[in-house]
């Protein structure tokens, strides 16, 4: 029963990301560690209430994010709101981190159709993407900062 209480009291307040456990050689991890930037998170606050959540990151000094509108109190909706702009945005790191320029447009934004055909080429000829991908998720980072300090970063 202690126990049970201690495992609680060790869990992280943001649930959103979570880590899965999966095996991951020490070379794809030290490939990976170098190459993710971390994922910054701010909201908007306007006479005291949250307004806007936004999550964003810098890939080659482009931003890339999203923001969504916090429009009730409920804590439980504004989790599963944060949990959802999380993987969007987590999506599109691990896309470009993967890929690189061969899924972005000429204006510089993620093109689906060639994301589809990089995923399909990765997934038939890369005997490590599992790894890969999970190396990803254990190393990928969100940092929450001001919107005052996402202005000094250049992510508006």
């Amino acid at each position: 029963m202690n126990t049970e209480i201690q495992k609680k009291a060790d869990e992280p307040v943001a649930k959103f990301a979570k880590k899965e456990n999966v095996f991951v050689p020490a070379g794809i991890m030290q490939e990976m560690k170098v190459v993710i930037p971390p994922m910054y998170y701010w909201e908007d606050v306007v006479d005291g209430k949250s307004v806007l959540m936004t999550m964003a990151f810098l890939w080659r000094e482009n931003p890339y994010g999203m923001s969504y509108p916090i429009e009730d109190e409920n804590v439980v909706k504004k989790n599963m709101l944060r949990q959802k702009l999380f993987l969007v945005v987590k999506e599109s790191l691990d896309v470009l981190i993967h890929h690189g320029v061969e899924v972005v447009d000429m204006f510089g934004n993620i093109d689906p159709t060639r994301v589809n055909d990089q995923e399909a080429i990765r997934w038939k000829h890369d005997p490590y993407w599992h790894k890969r991908v999970a190396a990803f998720n254990k190393l990928v980072r969100v940092v929450p900062i001001t919107k005052k300090k996402a202005k000094e970063l250049k992510l508006l």
